[in-house]
Order: structure tokens, then C-alpha cells, then sequence
């Protein structure tokens, strides 16, 4: 009975944060409607999945959830997201319980209420983090939180039926949890940490090792205890990759035979009806002469469509992996760092660019494109100018280190190995929130008239970014 009180107290909402959160709260409402709406005439009507991904397009974001909520299948990447298939099963019921009833398919509306139930939450979290954690007022507390949602992939993944929302929040949850009992001086139990590593890397498999990094800096000595070690780390590890490989054959590895099967009887078909039409319309009649003749000219026509492959955005904008075999075909060894510095990493994930708005990377946006104003660029300074005072002013707190360590591990997975750097800005809900929590410690440092100009200063870039966003967003979705 005492867990459960805990559990409600830890997700009750207060009344000061669903009236601070009111606005933000309509804003986003209003973006997920214009998203419905967008698309309500092709997929209310449809149980076919290929047309989620043929029909939603906005940016590089994928439509699985309304696929796997029409249609409940392993869309995800096994062992990327191990558990997020099943999490998804209850909606999925729901969704055909209402199919039944309507005749609409209304996975689109069910996955727009999931992502306010999620944006209503992980506001407070981070504002929980500001006040309790960081240590500062209820004003700055709830501009620091705004400021966070300003943030452009950070607003999208609010609108988008994709995971980023999901893995935001768990890890705003699971940041908030380890800073409060830092500062209580308590420490994460076996259950509770066994628990947030099933919902983190169960989501996003990379999440699961940010749960580990807040546990080390929470626990301290005790996490290297034998028996936490044991139970709370290295068993649930053992236990999800162990499940993600068995889900891996048993539902992925046959699919796949299967369509490298049919792939491989389409090219055999097809080609035996090249050489018989390569035949019949030939002046040619010795038959060996024939067949070398017809396999020139197929050789011929499959380097000219290969070449003309390397210039679709989906081949043009991949970097050379590693290898090309099991995790190092997720890697990138070519794209250049800077670039993606400037302009994807700190600039579309947090100030959309006006050209190639929202467009797929992997369908028809360049992998770079620059701003057209200066002012732009200004901004971008601005927001890692107050990022690295934030950190000088806090670099003696053991929580902003937690922070930065897992901000840190995002940056060596996209900037270091190149994991989806050609479209690393989709991933900015996983790391920038940390961000205003660092500029938290700067108001906390900072009194008087410095306090009120850094605070004029932050109103002044939350509003910049959130009239920006959301009208460069509004734009796109009209």
C-alpha cells in the first residue's frame, strides 16, 4: 500500500503545473490536430500499413505507430527498440475495438492523445527537475521548461507518430527520480532501477545504458555491490538482449528469408523475360551470341539504374558505414562533423530551416542546408554560449554531470560513430533537455540584476524559438 501511495505521489500532477502547463498544453494539442487533420482522408480509411509510410512524411520521422496500432506487427528494429511493439499491443487492441464500432481507423487520434499524455508529463518532470533539483524559483523553473519544448525536434516529437516522445519523457522520469534522491541522499533500489531500464531500453535500447549511467552517479559505490551489480544491471541486460534476439528469429529473421526469397524469384523472372524479348527482336542467330549479347546489354542497363540510385537522397546522403554488417552498417565514417555540427545537430534540431522545411533526408532534403539569415546563426551562438556558462556555473554539482555524461553518450553514438548522422536532428529529444537543466544552474548562480538580465535574455530566445517553430511548423502542415 506505502509503494502505491509513493507511485501516485511521483505522477500526481499539481495544480500549479497543469495551469503553468496550460498553454504549452494547447499549443501542442493544436499542432497534433493540424497533424490529424492532415492526414485524416487517407488514413482514417485504411488498414493497408505501406500507406502510413508512403503518406506521412514530415522530416525523418516514421509513421510505425499508426502501422503497428492498425496492424499489430514488428515494424521496429528488434534490437533498437526491443519492448516497443509490445508496449504498443493494449492501443492496438483499442484501436480495433473502435474500428469495430466506427468503421474509421482512428490510430492516428489514439497516438495524438498518447503524445499529450506524454508532453503533459515530462513538462513536469523537467520542471520538477528545475525547482527541486536545480534549486531554482517557480518563474525561472517554469521558463526553463518552456524554453526546453521551444527546442524544434523536441516540439515535433510531441506531433510525430514515432518513439521520441516516449524515450523524452521515461528519461526526464528517470533524471528527475535520480536527482531528487540525490538530494534527499537516498539511492535507487534493485526494483526501481530493474524497472526504468525495462521502460528506457525497452523503447530505445541506448536509453537503457543512460539508466545505468544515472544509477552509477546516484548509487555510487553501492552500484558496483555484488548483488546489485548482479540483479539490477547485468541480469536485466542478459534478459532484454535475450529476448530481443529470440524476437529477432522468430519473427524478423524468417520475414526477411522470406522477402530476399521473393526478391531473388522477382530478379530471376525478370530476367529471363529480358532475354526472351532480347531474343525475339535480335538480328542475331547463333544463340551463344545471343546470350552474350542480351547479358552485356543486361549488365549495361543495371549499372546505368545503379548510378542513377547513387543520386536519390536515400544513397546520396548515407555516409560509408564501418562495415556493412550487423552494427557497423549503422555507422558513418565519411559525413563530414562540423557540418553536421552547425547545421543539423545544433541547428534544424533546434531552429527549423526555412528551405527544404521538414523535408526527409532520406526522400528529398540535402543532408546540409544553411540558413538564409545571419540572425539565425546568432541564436544557435547564443543557446551554446549559455549552455557552456551553464556548465562552468555548475560544474560542482553531481547531478549536471549525470546530465552531461549522458548527453555525452548520445554525442559519441551520432558525432562519433556516425549513428544516423545524416538525419541526427530527429534524435534532439533524447539529449537537448539537458540544456535549460545547465542553464538552470546559471540562474541558480547568478543574483540580482545579472539573474534579470539572464532571465530577459531567456525570454526573449524562448519566444524567438517558439514563434519560429511553430510558425515555419504551421507553414509545413497547411
Amino acid at each position: 500500500m506505502k509503494t502505491i501511495w509513493k507511485l501516485l505521489k511521483f505522477f500526481w500532477v499539481r495544480p500549479t503545473e497543469w495551469l503553468t502547463s496550460a498553454p504549452l498544453m494547447a499549443v501542442l494539442t493544436w499542432l497534433n490536430y493540424l497533424v490529424v487533420a492532415r492526414h485524416a482522408d487517407a488514413f482514417f480509411h485504411t488498414t493497408k500499413t505501406s500507406d502510413f509510410f508512403a503518406k506521412f512524411v514530415l522530416s525523418g520521422f516514421d509513421s510505425l505507430y499508426y502501422s503497428v496500432l492498425t496492424t499489430w506487427h514488428h515494424a521496429f528494429s528488434i534490437f533498437r527498440h526491443p519492448l516497443l511493439a509490445d508496449l504498443l499491443r493494449p492501443w492496438q487492441w483499442l484501436n480495433s475495438l473502435l474500428h469495430d464500432w466506427t468503421g474509421l481507423n482512428l490510430a492516428p487520434v489514439i497516438v495524438a492523445v498518447l503524445l499529450l499524455v506524454n508532453a503533459l508529463y515530462a513538462y513536469v518532470f523537467i520542471y520538477r527537475i528545475m525547482r527541486r533539483v536545480v534549486g531554482i524559483g517557480r518563474t525561472d523553473g517554469v521558463l526553463l521548461t518552456y524554453l526546453t519544448f521551444s527546442f524544434a525536434y523536441i516540439m515535433l516529437a510531441y506531433i510525430v507518430p514515432d518513439h521520441f516522445a516516449w524515450s523524452m519523457t521515461l528519461l526526464a522520469m528517470t533524471t528527475y527520480l535520480a536527482g531528487w534522491k540525490m538530494t534527499t541522499g537516498e539511492r535507487l533500489t534493485k526494483v526501481q532501477t530493474i524497472v526504468i531500464f525495462l521502460l528506457t531500453a525497452g523503447v530505445t535500447l541506448s536509453n537503457g545504458v543512460k539508466t545505468y549511467i544515472m544509477a552509477l552517479f546516484t548509487n555510487g559505490r553501492r552500484f558496483w555491490r555484488p548483488g546489485y551489480l548482479l540483479l539490477a544491471v547485468l541480469l536485466p541486460a542478459a534478459l532484454m538482449w535475450g529476448y530481443a534476439h529470440w524476437q529477432n528469429e522468430t519473427y524478423i529473421v524468417p520475414r526477411e528469408l522470406k522477402k530476399n526469397a521473393d526478391k531473388k524469384a522477382k530478379n530471376r523472372a525478370d530476367y529471363e523475360a529480358f532475354m526472351r524479348a532480347f531474343a525475339d527482336t535480335t538480328s542475331l542467330t547463333d544463340s551463344a551470341e545471343i546470350a552474350s549479347a542480351a547479358n552485356r546489354l543486361h549488365k549495361k542497363r543495371m549499372w546505368e539504374e545503379h548510378e542513377r540510385n547513387k543520386k536519390f537522397a536515400w544513397n546520396a546522403n548515407k555516409g560509408k558505414p564501418i562495415s556493412n554488417d550487423g552494427f557497423g552498417a549503422w555507422t558513418d565514417i565519411s559525413t563530414p562533423r562540423w557540418e553536421s555540427t552547425v547545421e543539423n545537430l545544433l541547428g534544424e534540431g533546434l531552429q527549423l530551416h526555412r528551405d527544404y522545411l521538414l523535408q526527409d533526408a532520406l526522400r528529398t532534403r540535402p543532408a546540409f542546408v544553411s540558413y538564409r539569415a545571419w540572425y539565425n546563426y546568432a541564436v544557435e551562438a547564443l543557446i551554446v554560449l549559455l549552455f557552456a556558462s551553464g556548465i562552468w556555473a555548475g560544474r560542482r554539482s553531481r547531478f549536471l554531470w549525470m546530465c552531461l555524461s549522458c548527453m555525452a553518450f548520445d554525442l559519441l553514438l551520432h558525432i562519433g560513430l556516425g549513428f544516423g548522422l545524416n538525419e541526427v536532428y530527429i534524435m534532439t529529444a533524447h539529449w537537448a533537455y539537458v540544456i535549460p537543466i545547465a542553464i538552470g544552474f546559471l540562474f541558480h548562480h547568478l543574483h540580482g540584476l545579472k539573474r534579470f538580465a539572464l532571465r530577459c535574455i531567456v525570454i526573449l530566445l524562448t519566444l524567438w524559438l517558439w514563434s519560429w517553430n511553430v510558425w515555419l511548423t504551421k507553414i509545413y502542415l497547411f
